[in-house]
């Protein structure tokens, strides 16, 4: 069975709730989180920009028995019961904007995907994100059919399959953002 579909007020109620909740979330998360070693630097330096990795804070919240906050929206998104969005207990890790929660011990791959999505919302501007991610959502139920998953998972796997291959993360955004595949 298919899901209601939202409603145009109804999906521009959820992405502005949605944007403000991140917002939210990284300014209380910000000031106890940590900066990214030197080691993980090095590594990830030739995928991201020095900035983009200077600016990024993350916190192993399986270090303190907390989990991923619960978005005070996904009983809505769930509404219809036909819609597959991740469990925030049982995610791995979720940013907002230039904050990164994890809620098992960071990986070198679980840091770049985040990473990736950090990108993303740079380029694209997280509203823009938000409604890419309710636009799939509401058309298809399923969360991971949104193309900022689809990249960032990609992007990961040809990332660990051989870190030597150099790419430019920014570049892959602008290149999906111009050629309309967000």
């Amino acid at each position: 069975m298919e899901p209601p579909k939202f409603t145009q007020a109804e999906m521009a109620g959820l992405i502005a709730e949605t944007v403000a909740w991140m917002q939210q979330q990284r300014d209380i998360y910000r000031p106890v989180c940590n900066a990214l070693s030197e080691a993980v630097k090095v590594k990830l330096r030739p995928f991201f920009p020095a900035e983009t990795l200077d600016n990024l804070r993350l916190k192993d919240l399986s270090k303190t028995g907390e989990t991923i906050p619960y978005p005070p929206f996904y009983e809505r998104v769930r509404a219809g019961g036909a819609r597959v969005v991740p469990d925030a207990a049982h995610m791995t890790a979720i940013p907002f904007i230039d904050v990164a929660l994890f809620n098992r011990q960071p990986t070198l791959r679980t840091v770049f995907h985040t990473l990736v999505h950090v990108t993303q919302f740079s380029i694209v501007g997280l509203e823009k994100v938000m409604e890419g991610y309710f636009r799939a959502l509401n058309d298809s139920g399923l969360w991971m059919v949104v193309p900022y998953e689809e990249q960032a998972y990609q992007l990961d796997a040809r990332y660990t399959k051989d870190p030597d291959d150099v790419f430019s993360v920014e570049a892959e955004v602008r290149e999906w953002l111009t050629n309309g595949k967000f």
